[in-house]
């Protein structure tokens, strides 16, 4: 398909720039992985202006990166434009329990978008992108081991580096429809609580593909209708090869792992927009993610133990709201505010990897010239608590009963995009 796409476009009336920025940025994100995107709920948006509205993209489409959540929007561009996303997230996970009270060490460092779209013809449009994701953290494990003085640590390092290329069709002059594959890079690895040791499991590599739709409908010249899948993206069997199991005081055990059906989430999302008056834009939309049946919420393990160890994580929808309005030609600020419900099962809750936050503000300020844009964002959470109620320990699981996280977290993101 993307052969086919590249065929379409005319290279001789196209600035070799963007191609030139979007390839070294992808030779360069195969050398240094970036880890951010995740920000405790979800990805809020994959642009800076959306992240500055709340998120809301999938009835919008303005934005080079747009056609990620919403594929359809690579054919309403009236010309080319290039934009990129650099993103940092800060975060607070504490965990508590009857013995003690200690901080998830959760590393973020800075990840990055890019994104093209291109009209290639008076009904075709087309999308490029990359971007960065994910997170590691580490904390202390008081449970379940003979010498408490010293605890073994637990881990989790989860990082991917995705590819879209969609194409967008104009079928009438409200109705725009759109889709195209993904193709993503993971490193997974982990140290987990398994019974009275710890599982050893070395970061490994695998490579999947999934894909994403879209559609567009202008109802009038106010109200725009949006919907996009995002399919989970399918990596088949993941094998991490030779994998310790390490309790004290005793040789570890080593011998081939390896996850069954590996997949992470994907995302359904509805959404309107209107243009309230010349200068004022509001937008809503409903998100449902299904983190339960991907990997962080189960993974079956086969070969060295064989069991279903998960990290909590469950089904969860979000409601995206933003308001973006322009104060001058040249300058425009948007605020925005999400809301999802909880990501985290609180029977399934392990410190390690908690994702609490429930409620998130956004807010940002964005300067347009006559062909270059550049802007900030800016994200900040509301304190948020979950307390385990697990009352049994599982065999070869994690178990945290009476344990208590709490998170807060800030983002800012800031980006730069032109048209050519």
């Amino acid at each position: 398909m993307c052969f086919v796409m590249l065929k379409l476009i005319n290279f001789s009336r196209l600035s070799w720039l963007p191609y030139g920025v979007l390839i070294g940025v992808l030779l360069f994100g195969n050398i240094s992985s970036a880890r951010a995107q995740l920000t405790g709920i979800s990805e809020i948006g994959h642009s800076y202006q959306a992240d500055a509205r709340g998120g809301t993209e999938t009835s919008i489409g303005d934005t080079g990166l747009a056609h990620i959540r919403q594929p359809a929007s690579a054919a309403t561009q009236a010309y080319a434009k290039f934009d990129s996303k650099i993103n940092s997230v800060f975060i607070n996970n504490q965990w508590s329990d009857i013995k003690d009270t200690g901080n998830s060490d959760v590393n973020y460092a800075l990840s990055y978008n890019l994104g093209t779209v291109i009209p290639l013809s008076e009904h075709f449009g087309l999308g490029l992108a990359y971007e960065t994701g994910g997170y590691n953290t580490k904390f202390a494990n008081r449970y379940n081991f003979p010498d408490l003085t010293n605890p073994m640590f637990n881990s989790f390092s989860f990082s991917t580096q995705s590819i879209y290329a969609n194409l967008g069709y104009k079928v009438t002059d409200k109705l725009f429809v759109g889709g195209g594959p993904t193709l993503q890079i993971l490193d997974l690895g982990m140290d987990l609580n398994a019974g009275p040791g710890v599982l050893n499991v070395p970061t490994t590599q695998g490579v999947g593909g999934g894909f994403q739709l879209g559609v567009l409908y202008q109802i009038t010249e106010i109200f725009r209708l949006g919907a996009s899948y995002a399919s989970s993206t399918y990596y088949g069997n993941m094998n991490f090869g030779e994998t310790s199991y390490v309790v004290p005081g005793v040789n570890p055990l080593t011998a081939p792992l390896g996850i069954e059906s590996f997949t992470t989430p994907g995302r359904i999302s509805f959404g309107v927009s209107a243009k309230a008056t010349e200068k004022m834009k509001v937008a809503v939309e409903a998100g449902y993610l299904n983190y339960g049946s991907s990997v962080l919420g189960g993974m079956n393990f086969q070969g060295l133990i064989n069991n279903n160890l998960n990290l909590g994580f469950q089904d969860f929808w979000v409601l995206n709201t933003g308001i973006e309005y322009e104060f001058t030609e040249h300058i425009n600020g948007a605020i925005g505010y999400v809301f999802n419900t909880q990501p985290i099962n609180a029977s399934e809750m392990v410190p390690i990897a908690a994702s609490v936050g429930q409620s998130q503000f956004t807010y940002g300020l964005r300067y347009k010239g006559e062909r270059f844009w550049a802007g900030f964002a800016h994200m900040i959470t509301l304190t948020s608590d979950l307390s385990s109620n697990s009352s049994t320990h599982r065999e070869l699981g994690p178990d945290y009963q009476r344990s208590t996280v709490r998170q807060a977290l800030q983002g800012l993101s800031c980006g730069a995009g032109f048209k050519f």
